[in-house]
């Protein structure tokens, strides 16, 4: 949450500042997040793109005006993993990173295809480690959100999550998906110019991963030693680094300093090359692609080197998937694959103790409901809020349950909520589901909601479909 006069300048209203790059003469740049001038003559938007996000003309990059193969992507990708990413060439990579995942995912684009992918991230902004929001066409800063902070299961400031794109082209800004569309319709803030920020043309130069370092710093209150010690990173990073024996080696010895330093490498780049940090276990199903799927995989190397390949992987094997959609990308954990008919090799989170107060008709619904003690919640990608982890009352027969017990009905009026409750209760009921809803977003894992009560079930769906949340179901299962 921003400090109350970070919040106030975040969500005041201003003109959105012109975002020219100082084009030739007959370029115009749209005032809000623009598409930006190709700048040579011989760079289209795309070349222009992977310039931005630091590929020289040393690289290995595809021929300019050709198509965009699965194989250059790797090659693209690792090119990028091998290069420290500054805070201005944050914005653009990020987007360099969605296309390449694209096409890792989906096979070969063509030059015409890449241009319109381009062109659809004119007006299109992220939140950098610093805190800012910033232009993924120009890299420009547009202003300052709050600092990064891990929570929630993601890294997140004032409403804005890293890796996740907002559309800035009516004057606010809205959430997008994987596939660039809006999520929800709902404003997260104006878009304004930000001129009292001093240092907006200063800061760009930094690396990215030493902003990142103080919102992990947390996690390491002492130096990592084992493989449980894990547990508190996020779950993303965590899983990278379980799934190289050769790196943990290293990393086990590094002093506390150096695992923050490394950890915050390793959340910056697959941020930068998955879009999240965090992620969900599961087992390679056969509605991925057949009985192998061949999907992008990311792995570390004993020198803490990221390479992604696309692979074939067998169902059945047990993975750590982050993001969703078709970009999503998987890390192989280690052993075997699953026998047919056992299901997951671990269950997509854990049971941990939970101090919450109920009253003892709470108590016995949930435990109606979740066959397990309510002293217990379940969690997923942590233990506790502060580890990223994302809260559910149980987990049964592979779904993830949220239960809500009697009392609730009397806080509506029909299907709508009672205006004091509209605000406060309700609103907090949206973002609980937005949260659960995004901690296993894209996965094979449902999300069933057990209300008590018939007219509260009732009210809950109209409330979560209003808001655009989707993946939950909501069931009226009475109390015993």
């Amino acid at each position: 949450m921003a400090a109350p006069d970070e919040s106030a300048r975040l969500n005041r209203r201003r003109i959105p500042r012109d975002e020219s790059t100082g084009a030739g003469a007959g370029t115009v740049a749209p005032a809000v997040g623009g598409s930006v001038p190709s700048g040579p003559a011989r760079l289209d938007a795309w070349d222009a793109l992977l310039a931005r996000a630091g590929i020289e003309e040393r690289d290995a990059r595809p021929i300019s005006g050709g198509s965009l193969t699965p194989a250059q992507a790797a090659r693209l990708v690792e090119a990028l993993l091998g290069k420290p990413v500054t805070l201005a060439q944050f914005p653009s990579r990020l987007a360099v990173g969605h296309l390449l995942r694209k096409a890792l995912e989906e096979g070969e684009l063509s030059r015409t295809e890449l241009l319109r992918q381009v062109e659809r991230f004119s007006s299109v902004a992220v939140l950098r480690p610093d805190g800012c929001l910033a232009w993924v066409r120009s890299g420009k800063t547009q202003q300052r959100a709050a600092p990064v902070e891990w929570r929630d299961g993601g890294f997140r400031a004032h409403g804005f999550e890293l890796g996740r794109f907002y559309d800035g082209r009516t004057g606010v800004y809205r959430l997008l998906d994987d596939a660039l569309r809006e999520v929800d319709g709902r404003p997260l803030a104006d878009v304004h110019d930000d001129a009292d920020y001093v240092g907006r043309t200063l800061d760009g130069a930094e690396v990215a991963f030493v902003k990142l370092a103080l919102s992990v710093g947390h996690f390491l209150t002492y130096p990592l030693d084992s493989i449980a010690a894990l547990k508190n990173l996020p779950a993303g990073v965590a899983a990278l680094i379980e799934s190289s024996p050769e790196y943990f080696e290293r990393f086990r010895y590094m002093t506390r300093g150096e695992q923050i330093q490394a950890v915050s490498e390793l959340a910056t780049n697959l941020v930068l090359t998955t879009g999240t940090a965090t992620a969900t276990t599961r087992t390679v199903t056969g509605a991925l692609a057949g009985a192998e799927a061949m999907v992008p995989r990311v792995a570390l190397s004993a020198q803490g080197a990221l390479t992604i390949e696309r692979v074939v992987v067998p169902v059945g094997r047990a993975a750590s998937v982050l993001g969703g959609g078709s970009g999503a990308v998987i890390i192989l954990q280690r052993g075997g694959t699953v026998a047919a008919g056992e299901g997951p090799a671990k269950e997509p989170g854990q049971w941990a103790p939970v101090n919450e107060s109920m009253s003892p008709r709470a108590r016995r619904y949930q435990e109606q409901i979740t066959g397990h003690s309510a002293d217990e919640a379940y969690w997923v990608g942590g233990t506790s809020t502060k580890a990223g982890g994302v809260k559910f009352d149980g987990f049964k027969d592979g779904v993830l349950l949220e239960v809500k017990g009697p009392g609730y009905a009397k806080f509506f009026d029909g299907l709508l909520p009672k205006e004091w409750f509209r605000h406060s209760g309700a609103q907090g009921l949206v973002e609980q589901a937005r949260r659960q809803g995004e901690m296993v977003r894209g996965l094979d894992i449902l999300i069933e909601w057990h209300v008590a009560e018939a007219e509260a079930a009732s009210a809950f769906r109209r409330l979560l479909d209003g808001a655009g949340i989707e993946g939950i179901k909501v069931l009226h299962t009475p109390a015993l």
